[in-house]
């Protein structure tokens, strides 16, 4: 099963003008957005190769742009936010986003324009929002042949994206009472599906 996560920044910076020595200040919070493609895509000494990230970067003049990191061909991805950040901005203020996506580097693509770049790139999925007031995760039926995932960042979704997530008819899924920071909501729903993965133990 490939797992793919799309992150929503709403104030993420699409251009490559910000500092590394003020990432929070500076980028609309792309720090956010950064932790989670950590938390999607690696692990202990390792990568997930059955998992793709997506950003949605709504921030700045040169907004919408969305960036792809897809965990099957990612290549010296470290785990420390500066140089994250340092790699991205490289990758917005040199590279020109075009309509799909295209790689810049291994793994990772850039495109032009926002949520309905990457759903175009998605193709046939079946969308799951996380969401506090959705079905408790641990209980809740997950479609295993193409699940997507959508997560929004500090502030959440928009009233734009919500509609269209609707309107995707998105199923909202709860991971627990108490509402968490992005990078740990996919921290946790990775692991719930590693653990519907594993066969038991005998």
């Amino acid at each position: 099963m490939q797992r793919r996560f799309v992150v929503i920044g709403q104030t993420a910076t699409a251009s490559g003008d910000f500092s590394l020595d003020d990432l929070p200040g500076s980028s609309g919070r792309l720090d956010v957005l950064l932790r989670c493609v950590r938390a999607g895509l690696l692990i202990s000494h390792d990568v997930r190769r059955d998992t793709v990230v997506y950003l949605v970067l709504n921030g700045g003049p040169r907004a919408p742009r969305s960036i792809k990191f897809d965990g099957r061909t990612s290549e010296y991805l470290r785990p420390d936010e500066r140089s994250l950040a340092g790699a991205i901005r490289n990758l917005l203020g040199r590279t020109p986003a075009v309509e799909s996506f295209d790689e810049s580097t291994r793994g990772v693509s850039i495109a032009r324009g926002g949520l309905d770049a990457v759903i175009a790139d998605l193709g046939a999925f079946v969308p799951y929002t996380l969401d506090v007031r959705g079905s408790d995760v641990r209980t809740a039926s997950i479609d295993s042949s193409a699940p997507v995932f959508f997560i929004g960042d500090h502030l959440g979704f928009d009233d734009a994206t919500h509609a269209r997530l609707v309107a995707l008819r998105s199923v909202p899924l709860s991971l627990g009472p108490v509402s968490v920071q992005a990078d740990d909501a996919i921290a946790i729903m990775a692991n719930e599906l590693d653990r519907r993965s594993m066969a038991p133990l005998r």
